[in-house]
């Protein structure tokens, strides 16, 4: 019995290993090549994409670009799927997906619509209730939150699926440029960049909130009590922005010295309660060039971080592309 035990014990273990770990799963495979996103470019400036949560590949790709107005940046919206060749591809369609996951997301595309007008709209982010965060809801609530540049400047905004019109996240706001909200899976914490004295620096609103709180529409967009605080261990004295938060990593931007050039793309986690200092992501995905709004796609069969972000360097259908790579492999 003892010389069966050690096999019986790794039977057990193979069959219950963690999400993305399975040696038999290709999406375990770290993506170290930096993939441009051919079918979803343009010649015109692409970027400030989000890709929605969902386990098995099938998806939605949202992102601002100019291809529709030419000299402003609006927003798209494309069916996507994950697919395994070579390598690992996000392709334009549709494939496998559920009456699930088209419930989560339906109307996604009418949100964008009403998001879009004669000005520019920045950093979308797109929200499942179901999908999102820790309470299970009303799997049709489905929330879009973004900025644009209607009033001059730009203001954090939002909109929800119905018949609301979009309205601005007034606490957030200041007379400045706020943009690019991401939030916690917890509804407990919302990060934004805003100039607001005088260069860019990435905040953090602090929302109180028993975990066995339901969040609510309400409560990120008007809560009862809240604080907002610089992140100085993130920011400095040059311009720090789109924040984009995922597991316990966030990516941003900055053109502090040190980096490759122009803007580049930086992470910080966040380990034993507070955020470690910033690190360059180094010039397998830096460049001379700037690389801009760096997304982290909820992707918990992955055991790395994947990342989308946009960059002007050359080699792309021109302006700002979309590009695809992995960032760090995931703590388990």
């Amino acid at each position: 019995m003892r010389r069966t035990l050690p096999a019986i014990i790794l039977l057990l273990v193979a069959g219950c290993w963690p999400p993305g770990m399975d040696p038999d799963r290709k999406d375990g495979k770290f993506l170290s090549d930096v993939v441009n996103l051919e079918e979803f470019n343009s010649e015109y400036d692409d970027y400030n994409s989000d890709l929605p949560s969902n386990r098995y590949g099938e998806t939605h790709l949202v992102f601002s670009s100019k291809r529709e107005r030419k000299d402003l940046l609006n927003l798209v919206y494309f069916p996507a799927f994950m697919e395994y060749d070579k390598g690992l591809q996000l392709k334009k369609g549709t494939e496998r997906a559920g009456g699930d996951y088209h419930e989560s997301f339906s109307g996604a595309a009418q949100l964008i619509n009403k998001a879009n007008g004669n000005f520019n709209v920045y950093g979308p982010r797109l929200m499942s209730h179901y999908r999102d965060y820790t309470s299970v809801g009303n799997t049709k609530s489905l929330w879009l939150f973004y900025a644009d540049d209607a009033s001059g400047d730009m203001d954090i905004k939002y909109v929800q699926k119905g018949d609301e019109a979009p309205a601005p996240v007034q606490y957030l706001n200041s007379p400045a440029d706020d943009a690019y909200p991401t939030i916690s899976f917890m509804g407990d914490k919302i990060y934004f960049c805003s100039n607001r004295d005088g260069n860019f620096d990435i905040f953090e609103v602090t929302i109180p909130r028993d975990e066995r709180e339901e969040i609510t529409l309400e409560s990120l967009v008007n809560p009862s009590k809240y604080e907002i605080r610089k992140m100085d261990e993130l920011s400095g004295a040059y311009n720090d922005k789109c924040p984009y938060l995922y597991d316990n990593v966030m990516v941003f931007v900055s053109d502090r010295p040190g980096g490759q050039g122009g803007e580049d793309i930086y992470y910080s986690e966040y380990i034993d309660g507070k955020w470690s200092a910033p690190v360059n992501a180094g010039p397998r995905i830096n460049t001379a060039h700037n690389e801009y709004r760096p997304i982290l796609p909820s992707l918990p069969n992955f055991n790395y971080h994947l990342m989308i972000f946009s960059s002007n360097r050359p080699g792309g259908k021109g302006g700002y592309d979309l590009y695809m790579t992995g960032l760090k492999e995931r703590r388990w």
